[in-house]
């Protein structure tokens, strides 16, 4: 019941602030893009934690709503453009704004909605604003390093598990770490509860990514919102491919890398073969066991804060969620 009166009351929160955007403003092609894309919704995730860690430190969500947005904002920059360098036809069930328009309205409105995420920013006025606009400059930093790896290790014949952990690391986790991290600020937390908070968010958007890497494989695709088994088509490296390719031997092996070197094959028959192959190495199984650890560690960072465990039971909440989701 918590976690319901939580969510609703922040949700709705979330809601009115986008909003309450006016995207009607000329030139319509940069600005229509950006409302086509914010009110599709989506779950929301990240304003939803800023908001519950500035609930969690004793914080009101209303005071926290600029950064939540903002953070917002900003990820749904990097969404547009992922689409155009992942050659994604769809996004939350709907066309992709470049598939919709073009690709270069798509970067055009993506760098509006970049610029756009600050000013919103900016419209809060407490004494942590520039805490907060280093946080959200260094987040957009890291994000776009971990892109440029994720784009690199796709020409790259050999990459690593750990090497692929730090790039999500970067490109997924630190998003969900740094809006938490801008609940903490404006409820005005020590700076180890920061940290802790942080760690926590680290952990629990590692968890995050390698579940999509399992759903874009596994999931249903009524409930996805998004075509599966689009890395295995375009040769993406995630945990799923990088461990299979660990774990298998002989022909199995030598099919792995005949699939993943070419773009050229039949997307249904590459799908089909190389999830025989993870089925038979229960990469599925070997992914959730990964996800498990990351889930335990994010606990663990969580419990270290010293605040009452009923104020944390929402969060907990959420983020299980989250990590056991299946779309």
């Amino acid at each position: 019941m918590m976690l319901i009166h939580f969510m609703k009351n922040n949700q709705d929160l979330i809601e009115q602030s986008i909003n309450e955007l006016n995207w009607n403003i000329a030139p319509h092609n940069l600005y229509e893009p950006i409302h086509y894309v914010l009110v599709q919704g989506g779950k929301r995730i990240r304003p939803q934690l800023c908001l519950l860690s500035a609930n969690l430190f004793g914080c009101d969500s209303k005071q926290a709503i600029y950064p939540a947005i903002a953070l917002e904002l900003l990820h749904n920059f990097t969404l547009i453009h992922d689409d155009i360098m992942d050659n994604a036809s769809l996004r939350r069930g709907k066309e992709t704004v470049y598939k919709k328009w073009n690709t270069s309205i798509a970067i055009l409105s993506g760098d509006a909605l970049f610029a756009k995420s600050y000013q919103y920013l900016l419209r809060y006025s407490g004494k942590e604003i520039c805490s907060l606009i280093s946080l959200l400059t260094h987040t957009a930093i890291e994000i776009c390093e971990g892109q440029q790896l994720d784009l690199d290790f796709e020409n790259e014949k050999t990459v690593t598990i750990e090497q692929y952990l730090d790039m999500i690391r970067l490109k997924t986790a630190v998003m969900l770490a740094a809006c938490l991290k801008a609940g903490a600020i404006v409820a005005s937390a020590s700076e180890e509860e920061q940290q802790l908070i942080y760690d926590f968010g680290i952990n629990t958007g590692l968890a995050f990514q390698i579940q999509d890497d399992l759903l874009d494989v596994y999931a249903d695709v009524s409930k996805f919102g998004k075509n599966t088994g689009g890395d295995i088509a375009e040769n993406k490296k995630t945990y799923m491919s990088l461990k299979a390719m660990d774990l298998a031997q002989g022909e199995d092996l030598n099919q792995l890398h005949d699939y993943f070197s070419s773009l050229h094959f039949n997307r249904e028959d590459k799908f089909s073969k190389v999830k025989s192959i993870y089925n038979k190495y229960k990469v599925k199984e070997h992914a959730q066991d990964l996800i498990n650890q990351y889930y335990d560690r994010a606990l663990a960072s969580l419990q270290r804060i010293n605040v009452e465990q009923v104020s944390k039971q929402p969060l907990i909440d959420f983020v299980s969620q989250l990590v056991n989701r299946d779309y």
